[in-house]
């Protein structure tokens, strides 16, 4: 690991005892932002080690959601490793972990015995369904939040089994962010306070977060979310489209971006059509909208359709696989995808820095 860091959060420290994915991404992000991230692991280590697939023996995911940080091995069931541990905290700035509601009380690394012995802290503290409730200790993970959240049951085309979305455990990455949100927040406030405090976070509420729009249908408009396949609720056209050699996705906004569609696929009767006149119509007669523009995208490549679109000011882009995704001029250009060289694992590739900040720059470490 590199002792040198730059970033907005240079002089940060923070201390990461938690494990699989929403605590570590959180710890991660830090990293990424500047600060020295130390991870704590118990001597049988962290479980994400051994998930497949592996690299050298170490699993992938435990490689990439643990970027930018040290790490050491205490047993907090011992008195030394509880001693060892208060040691620790009292040298940081913040403080993330994510074990079941209880758990942590019985280790004494909760919030109110790390104010003793640094009352600057910011705590973070992430869990499932939140700290209170008649689930607050009950178990968490990914999928599990998305069949409790309402996500499994609007995944998939209609019609289609229960779908939950697994190439990346989204809600893991989402509640993350909020969490490092909360953390800068309350960094921000010591700094008017002098105090640190408890921040909590749990993945049903950035479940929540960021199904708002869903929520507001549902509540406001009376609208229940149902699988739609790749198809919007509010929009139409907003999907994927099949064209002759590989899919391609278009969204239309509006009724400029309606009317350059329209040029585009050489049907602009279809703009005077008072079925499609306005963004709510079209979404009212999709079935028909659908078998209007299906077969003529079908009859021409889908890079023939991306130009075309685009010269129309009509947003469009390939359905990629990651393979050729990560291989995108775009992608290449923007340093997206970073390589790192690490002792144990050689080279390793892993997401770059999301953000770009002129006067302190992030990086991806080993």
């Amino acid at each position: 690991m590199t002792d040198a860091t730059t970033g907005p959060l240079a002089g940060t420290r923070v201390m990461d005892v938690s494990i699989m994915a929403a605590g570590p991404w959180t710890g991660a992000l830090l990293g990424m932002l500047g600060a020295e991230v130390i991870k704590v692991e118990p001597p049988a280590g962290d479980g994400t080690r051994w998930v497949m697939p592996t690299q050298r023996g170490m699993g992938t995911n435990f490689i990439s959601m643990n970027v930018n940080k040290k790490d050491i091995i205490l047993d907090f069931k011992t008195a030394q490793g509880r001693e060892a541990a208060l040691k620790l905290a009292a040298t940081c700035d913040v403080f993330v972990q994510n074990f079941r509601v209880g758990v942590i009380e019985r280790l004494g690394l909760d919030y109110e015995s790390l104010r003793k012995v640094n009352p600057r802290l910011v705590y973070c503290a992430i869990s499932g369904f939140g700290e209170t409730g008649p689930l607050a200790k009950a178990g968490c993970a990914d999928p599990i939040m998305q069949a409790f959240s309402g996500f499994a049951r609007a995944n998939g085309a209609p019609g289609d089994a229960l779908e939950a979305f697994r190439f990346t455990g989204f809600i893991d990455l989402t509640t993350a962010s909020v969490a490092t949100e909360a953390v800068l927040a309350a960094l921000l406030e010591r700094e008017v306070s002098g105090e640190g405090q408890k921040v909590e976070v749990s993945m049903l509420e950035a479940a929540l977060e960021i199904q708002a729009t869903r929520i507001a249908e549902l509540l406001g408009a009376g609208l229940i979310p149902h699988p739609l396949g790749s198809e919007s609720p509010g929009l139409a056209p907003d999907r994927a489209f099949q064209a002759l050699d590989h899919e391609i996705f278009v969204t239309v906004h509006n009724e400029g971006e309606w009317g350059g569609f329209c040029e585009a696929i050489e049907h602009p009767e279809l703009a005077q059509d008072t079925r499609f006149a306005t963004s709510r119509l079209r979404v009212t007669h999709r079935a028909e909208l659908n078998a209007a523009i299906e077969p003529v995208i079908r009859a021409k490549p889908a890079i023939w359709w991306l130009r075309v679109f685009q010269r129309k000011g009509v947003p469009s882009g390939l359905a990629h696989h990651f393979e050729t995704f990560r291989h995108h001029q775009q992608v290449v250009a923007n340093e997206m995808i970073a390589r790192v060289t690490t002792r144990d694992w050689g080279v390793v590739s892993v997401g770059g820095v999301p953000w770009h900040f002129s006067n302190t720059p992030c990086e991806v470490r080993a």
